[in-house]
């Protein structure tokens, strides 16, 4: 375990922040608009909320998590001394349109400005028919990710409701920069030797899929939403046969898709995972605020039959080491496949009425529709109330996109059908 600089680190944070390997990629990115790039989502709440007391309990929000307290100033990230919180803003959609509503909402969050450190901002939503309102909540992704939801969302309840946080030891971001920069210095020479394989392997073998895309990159998105009694059957398969966990079976249907769309059974992917482990370290991070995203390249392949498939496909991402993290420590994120995919599985929160994440109504537009990243297909799911959904962004040819979203489904409900029927 490397030294680190900031060994124990609380309060208010002062001073610079290396990048993590996902961060240092956004920033090296030519994005028309890396100002607009962020997660939103809403907060259903039960009573009326009081603007002064939701006010006072952001204040106490912003002092516990530092990564809501940085800037972006000459291309170095670094704390505030001093962090204001936005004023909060109101809307009522009582007599508005959802497209009036939505319009409203994107103007709350396509303003940020990452230089002067205005990275988040909160609001109140009312006029809903049931008496209930909603917390707004929007975050620069340079700061946030998926897995900060339910972090903002719990710890915001408690300093509302006037509790006190449980005290739970966690690492700063800036000590888990440091941890991931140690561990890229210091990864063993197998690792290495590795991750050289694989970066040769799909230098070689990859197709860039720039012959199923638009000349022009037309950006098509679909909904793709696998039934609950397909997710059922998944839970009757068995764990000592496959030793499965959901994304290796989705994995394996995408697997097939790509196949049905390129005629070739091997095709590199891009992983998406939550990053916050695969190291070694004592700083943990399970309730910190930030973009821990990890990348790495995975080549899927279609076997003989299903059965085969599955396997073969798991054993691949088993034999990545430690969860993919060294992969972006050791050679950054500047050349990775154009296929993307990350499933977040189900998003935490409450499960009590109020309070709840709405992740199905929504918050505005997160991103600029400017911003492109150079991929030719993005798929990102969730678990929404025991439904897998998935959106489908690509710009392949309106045929091949149709292709690979129908694809998807039917393999991954096909597989999850079989597997289920031999157990």
């Amino acid at each position: 375990m490397a030294d680190h600089k900031y060994l124990s680190e609380h309060g208010n944070l002062e001073g610079n922040i290396e990048y993590l390997p996902i961060q240092e990629w956004f920033m090296k990115k030519e994005v028309k608009n890396k100002n607009h790039f962020n997660h939103s989502f809403l907060i259903r709440v039960t009573e009326e909320i009081d603007r002064k007391r939701l006010q006072r309990s952001l204040e106490k929000l912003n002092n516990r998590h530092d990564m809501l307290r940085v800037q972006y100033r000459k291309g170095k990230q670094s704390y505030r001394k001093e962090s204001r919180i936005a004023e909060i803003r109101e809307w009522d959609i009582k007599g508005k349109t959802e497209e009036a509503t939505y319009k409203e909402l994107t103007g709350w969050q396509n303003r940020f400005d990452i230089e002067q450190g205005f990275i988040w901002q909160c609001g109140i939503i009312r006029g809903y028919e049931d008496g209930s309102e909603r917390i707004y909540i929007a975050v620069h992704h340079l700061v946030f990710d998926a897995a900060s939801w339910p972090i903002i969302s719990e710890d915001l309840k408690d300093l509302y409701e006037g509790k006190e946080i449980e005290k739970e030891e966690s690492g700063s971001y800036r000590q888990w920069v440091d941890a991931v920069k140690s561990y890229g210095k210091k990864a063993t020479e197998e690792e290495k030797l590795y991750w050289e394989e694989i970066r040769t392997r799909m230098e070689k073998q990859q197709s860039e899929w720039a012959e199923y895309a638009e000349e022009e990159g037309e950006l098509r998105y679909t909904r793709v939403e696998i039934a609950p009694v397909i997710v059922d059957k998944l839970l009757q398969v068995n764990p000592d046969v496959y030793h499965k966990e959901i994304p290796d079976l989705l994995l394996s249907g995408l697997s097939y898709a790509l196949y049905e769309v390129s005629g070739k059974k091997s095709n590199w992917i891009t992983l998406e995972t939550q990053g916050r482990e695969g190291i070694d370290s004592p700083i943990k991070v399970r309730r910190t605020v930030g973009w821990f995203t990890t990348l790495y390249p995975l080549c899927l392949t279609v076997r003989k039959d299903i059965r085969e498939t599955v396997i073969g496909n798991i054993e691949a991402i088993r034999e990545v080491p430690h969860k993919g993290i060294g992969y972006g420590a050791i050679h950054g994120y500047d050349k990775l496949p154009k296929v993307l995919f990350n499933y977040l599985g189900r998003i935490g929160g409450t499960m009590e009425n109020s309070w709840q994440i709405r992740i199905r109504e929504a918050s505005g537009e997160n991103m600029s529709p400017n911003n492109r990243y150079g991929n030719v297909v993005d798929i990102n799911g969730l678990d929404i109330e025991g439904k897998i959904g998935f959106g489908v962004e690509s710009c392949l040819k309106a045929e091949n996109h149709k292709l690979l979203c129908e694809a998807f489904k039917r393999n991954v409900e096909d597989i999850m059908t079989l597997l289920s029927s031999e157990t």
